[in-house]
């Protein structure tokens, strides 16, 4: 188990429905996350220009490295369709080092040498 500052990162992410599955394939395929996982039904309750709101929306949940985190976060603002997305970047306090293994080598830049 790894279990230091954690070089790996559990991003949130919400957006409507009917585009997680866009915004997540777009991000596998630029090596920005290792792995995605759609929620499809959450209902989110915030604020928004002075008024309460009240949306259904998907949540990703995903894996990404501390060297594709800063990438990663310029990438869903250029994808999402919010204003202001929601997106959180977690660090875990423990990680299965061969899961961390396998992680840094699918977010590797693919111009990057192994």
């Amino acid at each position: 188990m790894h279990a230091a500052p954690s070089p790996l990162h559990v991003v949130l992410v919400t957006c409507p429905p009917d585009q997680a599955d866009t915004i997540l394939l777009a991000l596998l395929r630029r090596h920005l996350v290792g792995c995605g996982n759609i929620l499809p039904a959450v209902r989110s309750r915030y604020w928004w220009r002075g008024e309460l709101c009240c949306d259904e929306e998907a949540l990703l949940i995903m894996e990404t490295t501390s060297e594709r985190l800063a990438p990663l976060f310029t990438a869903i603002r250029e994808l999402h369709p919010y204003e202001v997305p929601k997106i959180l970047a977690l660090d875990p306090s423990a990680c299965d080092p061969a899961y961390l293994a396998w992680l840094g080598e699918v977010t590797r830049p693919r111009d990057a040498p192994p």
